[in-house]
């Protein structure tokens, strides 16, 4: 079940997609993507807390981490830009199943 919370969060991310892609079926897609990443870069966290390494976002892919994209030291355009990248090169991490 949805916390009244998640929903609003949902909702805010559904507000600001829908100037940027018009199609809902499009913007549940890249909700549903990011909610993917950072559930990764979570994994990849508490692997390191409980000495392991990372698995998703090693080496090359270490700067596509969830909590790199979003770092409040990046402005919206570096974001941005980022993001758009680490989409398309996630796709060659081998890391990937």
């Amino acid at each position: 079940m949805l916390t009244t919370e998640t929903k609003q969060r949902i909702n805010t991310a559904r507000d600001i997609l829908v100037g940027k892609v018009p199609d809902p079926k499009s913007q549940v897609e890249q909700i549903t993507i990011a909610m993917i990443y950072k559930f990764m870069d979570d994994m990849d966290k508490e692997a390191i807390e409980f000495g392991g390494e990372p698995t998703f976002f090693a080496g090359e892919f270490d700067k596509y981490a969830w909590s790199k994209l979003f770092a409040p030291q990046l402005g919206g355009h570096e974001v941005l830009a980022l993001y758009a990248e680490a989409i398309v090169r996630m796709n060659q991490n081998p890391n990937i199943p």
